[in-house]
């Protein structure tokens, strides 16, 4: 009987792009439901549907993996971002959906949240330069929905007491800090998001 992973990623054996992305997902869903700790490269090749060889033909080891599963998952948002920023509708809305794009489903993606502490001191150990491209996803795409945003008359940037560097930067801040305390649900954390775009949307009202 064919792996369910197998079954729902039909991905082309002489890819090797698909098959590094299909263990890189595989390993995402392993972390959020086991940690990085308990998480083998015999368990992530089981969750792939793979030979445990075939890893070490794409990997040296787990921390390989590891960085693979950021880079995956920043992919992901990134495109999801793309498509908040090229959207219609009212600022504050689409800072909402921006902030959700971004932080709400990287969270989403690491399951309850419940190994979140764990994983994000593993990414600060080895994956840092995908941690510090993972944030440039959310500031680059930041910046260009306020400069939309102001073209369009929606708000006034010379409102802002600092700059628009800083404000994206606090925005980053109070999104992290959302998370802080008992672990929210996600769709908790997306209301928290949605409550943080209000009050920093109304900053910047013209």
């Amino acid at each position: 009987m064919p792996n369910k992973s197998e079954s729902s990623s039909p991905l082309p054996v002489d890819d090797a792009h698909a098959r590094v992305d299909q263990i890189a997902d595989a390993a995402l869903r392993l972390f959020a439901r086991y940690g990085y700790k308990r998480s083998s490269m015999d368990d992530i090749a089981k969750e792939a549907g793979l030979a445990k060889a075939t890893l070490y033909l794409h990997f040296k080891g787990k921390d390989d993996v590891f960085r693979a599963m950021l880079d995956l998952l920043g992919r992901r948002v990134e495109a999801r971002c793309r498509e908040v920023v090229a959207a219609q509708g009212p600022f504050p809305e689409r800072l909402a959906a921006l902030l959700q794009a971004h932080h709400g489903q990287a969270y989403a993606s690491f399951g309850t949240g419940e190994h979140l502490v764990e994983l994000k001191a593993v990414m600060n150990t080895i994956a840092t330069r995908q941690l510090q491209a993972f944030e440039r996803i959310f500031t680059t795409f930041a910046r260009d929905l306020l400069l939309q945003a102001e073209q369009r008359g929606e708000i006034a940037l010379s409102r802002l007491s600092a700059s628009a560097e800083d404000w994206v930067a606090s925005l980053l801040f109070a999104a992290a800090g959302a998370k802080l305390g008992t672990a929210p649900g996600a769709e908790d954390y997306a209301r928290r998001l949605e409550a943080i775009a209000s009050v920093f949307a109304a900053a910047l009202a013209p």
